[in-house]
């Protein structure tokens, strides 16, 4: 199948636009220390125990980012570790509401909008208002 990246904008303090790596098989993006510095990723008071793909336990420092991918954004739980290259996991493309499209390689959305609020979708970035019933 090969493999497929993405560039993404990831905010905290800072903003910076970074080829990432679509893991769905990874939860969390991960990313290395000198990017979370970069852009001023705030660390939680404690570091969480991760279970890696071969098996390994190991403890990596958790903060929360901002996302951007094209017109979708959204906030996501962010863990720094000693990545060779950013990973993309599978909750922030479902928080991006972002699936892949193995055939062609890349990013689709996966829903027109961002969030439902009281049973009306919130159109993504764009003009769309909400349907409101009086």
């Amino acid at each position: 199948m090969g493999h497929i990246h993405q560039r993404v904008e990831v905010s905290a303090e800072k903003t910076a636009t970074v080829r990432m790596l679509v893991d769905t098989g990874a939860t969390f993006p991960v990313i290395p220390e000198a990017l979370a510095r970069a852009v001023g990723i705030k660390r939680l008071r404690r570091s969480v125990a991760i279970t890696l793909a071969d098996g390994r336990r190991v403890r990596l420092d958790a903060g929360t980012a901002i996302f951007r991918i094209g017109r979708r954004e959204a906030p996501a739980t962010i863990l720094v570790g000693g990545v060779v290259e950013p990973i993309l996991g599978a909750e922030t493309l479902e928080a991006l509401g972002l699936t892949v499209d193995s055939r062609r390689r890349r990013l689709a959305p996966s829903r027109h909008y961002a969030v439902r609020l009281g049973g009306f979708p919130i159109a993504a970035a764009s003009g769309d208002r909400s349907r409101t019933s009086t």
